[in-house]
């Protein structure tokens, strides 16, 4: 009985969440990147923004350096209207971070006791868009968000994009967005390791009819992300609060290759490596599942762009 009451209202939650037009596809507007289920169309991008910031206090953030070496570029557009996956991949470096296994817990309560799972995954995406990778997350458990693929605006050079998939499946939606004011990525030392932080927050564009949500990931620390769930009925004015939900790491980040503690890096995204790929008898380092896929579909186009060209494998 006590089940059944659960299910009923985690369903009662994800329908709520979804709204009415939550099946409905509004046409991509001129200058917006397509769905990942569809064709992504070109467009003409700003150029980026990189963030530096002067040495502080020990005890104090300082912003974060973006693009981790990747890209020279910064995330700036090339002359194809995309950024190049180069820059991308550079843009996306504070979110590196998130790569590995997340458990989560609801605030909000499902009958008596809040809902928690250990399913959400993070990892690189090369395959869905080959032209604009992505970071993506997956959940089966989870009671609103069934993926999420995070990746860059290529119309807006300083802004980020998701699509987005609700728990009971359904179009994904698009949303869009940057950093909150005074939350851009940033690290500090805690005696040990670089701790990060930032705060992304991201709202609907597509589609622009039925009900609106609003996510905001907030990153605490290396171990720790708030991903806060809002939503805001068809014709309304107000954004109602829907929950937020708390991840905590599983085991270890191997997600970033610190200054701190340095290790192999991967030769895809440049996190740090916690697992091999091979190709012709050599092995290399990669951070996740998905530059293992990006790697063995293309090992050449990887290990070309190593220092000076040559692979340093073993």
């Amino acid at each position: 009985m006590a089940r059944g009451v659960l299910r009923g209202a985690a369903v009662g939650a994800v329908l709520w969440l979804a709204g009415c037009g939550g099946g409905e596809s509004a046409a991509p507007e001129k200058g917006v990147a397509a769905s990942p289920r569809k064709k992504t169309e070109k467009t003409v991008a700003k150029a980026g923004r990189t963030e530096s910031g002067e040495s502080k206090p020990k005890a104090k953030a300082k912003p974060l350096q973006l693009g981790g070496g990747t890209s020279a570029a910064g995330g700036q557009v090339t002359g194809g209207g995309l950024p190049s996956v180069e820059e991308t991949v550079a843009r996306l470096q504070p979110f590196q971070i998130f790569l590995g296994r997340w458990r989560w817990v609801t605030q909000k309560k499902f009958g008596d006791f809040p809902k928690s799972g250990e399913d959400l995954q993070w990892a690189w995406d090369f395959r869905s868009e080959p032209k604009l990778p992505a970071i993506r997350a997956k959940s089966e458990d989870h009671p609103y968000l069934k993926e999420i693929r995070l990746t860059v605006d290529p119309a807006e050079g300083d802004r980020y994009q998701a699509w987005v998939t609700a728990a009971e499946g359904g179009a994904a939606r698009r949303l869009a967005g940057t950093w909150e004011e005074d939350h851009s990525p940033a690290e500090r030392p805690d005696g040990k390791i670089l701790q990060r932080s930032f705060k992304l927050k991201l709202r609907q564009v597509e589609p622009a009819e039925g009900d609106q949500w609003q996510l905001t990931l907030s990153l605490l620390d290396n171990d720790q992300f708030l991903a806060e769930l809002k939503r805001r009925v068809a014709g309304g004015e107000t954004w109602q609060q829907l929950d937020t939900v708390r991840q905590q790491r599983e085991g270890t980040s191997f997600a970033v290759a610190e200054s701190d503690n340095p290790g192999p890096k991967c030769v895809v995204s440049g996190g740090l490596g916690s697992m091999s790929v091979s190709y012709e008898g050599k092995t290399y380092p990669v951070c996740c599942s998905g530059c293992a896929a990006a790697f063995n579909d293309e090992p050449l186009r990887w290990l070309s762009k190593l220092k000076d060209g040559k692979p340093e494998g073993k």
